[in-house]
């Protein structure tokens, strides 16, 4: 079962594409470089892509995207940061692993979301997000293929994929994913990894955030995945943690 190889952390392959990894040393230790794509490996069926945003500090942070395949079609959730990174995982689900590409679904309009969605469109290959992301990425020439309003179904396989919006949280146009089959949720800068700070509030709803991703997890309530934007993969107890992180008083990081 897929949840149980996300939890076992200790077990997993990644791909010759990168060059470094984030498990060495301090994940925001500064280099002169461009921090490279990596893939990991979960199972036959589910790849983890980490692409690295510089700060002001000339420092790295990790943020995480998603690959899902069923019966040789994939999709992807969440773009790497850069068209050069979006191209790698393009060839590389193409070439190595010879999948189709449905679609990538972009849960918002920040960069680490969208950030190399050019290398998409280039490819031909067909957008999800709602409308309030199709329309702020239009203001940079982007255009979303397939938007909409509150929810939306992309057939993948075997599987449905079903993209929802619930209300404003990191930002005013997030979504999330949700897989039955595999009782996965991908929720994006949205949810926090266990630990976390609240981050990035630039564009935020902190007093709608906790009531959205109430809302989240009881339309969900078999989740046993949850995959954040950012930190480590967990189940539902990184709902309860944002919900707890974001009903506190102090909205500061």
């Amino acid at each position: 079962m897929i949840e149980k190889l996300l939890y076992r952390c200790s077990i997993f392959c990644v791909i010759a594409l990168v060059l470094t990894s984030c498990l060495g040393g301090s994940k925001f230790d500064p280099d002169s470089y461009v921090r490279p794509l990596e893939i990991v490996k979960l199972s036959e069926d589910h790849y983890q892509h980490i692409s690295y945003l510089k700060l002001k500090q000339s420092s790295y942070y990790p943020c995480n995207g998603y690959v899902y395949m069923s019966k040789g079609e994939a999709i992807i959730f969440d773009s790497p940061i850069t068209e050069m990174e979006a191209s790698q995982l393009i060839d590389f689900l193409k070439n190595n692993l010879k999948a189709e590409i449905k679609g990538v679904v972009v849960n918002h309009a920040h960069a680490d979301a969208a950030g190399g969605l050019k290398a998409f469109a280039k490819a031909n290959i067909n957008s999800y997000a709602s409308n309030k992301t199709a329309q702020l990425l239009a203001k940079d020439s982007i255009t979303i293929t397939h938007p909409f309003e509150t929810k939306q179904e992309i057939k993948v396989g075997d599987a449905i994929i079903e993209n929802t919006y619930f209300g404003a949280a990191h930002t005013e146009d997030n979504i999330v994913s949700y897989i039955a089959e595999e009782k996965l949720l991908y929720g994006g800068c949205m949810i926090k990894s266990l630990n976390a700070t609240k981050g990035n509030l630039a564009d935020a709803n902190v007093q709608e955030w906790p009531q959205t991703v109430q809302k989240i997890k009881e339309a969900y309530p078999e989740v046993q995945t949850v995959i954040p934007g950012h930190g480590g993969r967990g189940d539902v107890s990184l709902l309860n943690y944002t919900i707890r992180l974001f009903t506190a008083n102090d909205v500061s990081e």
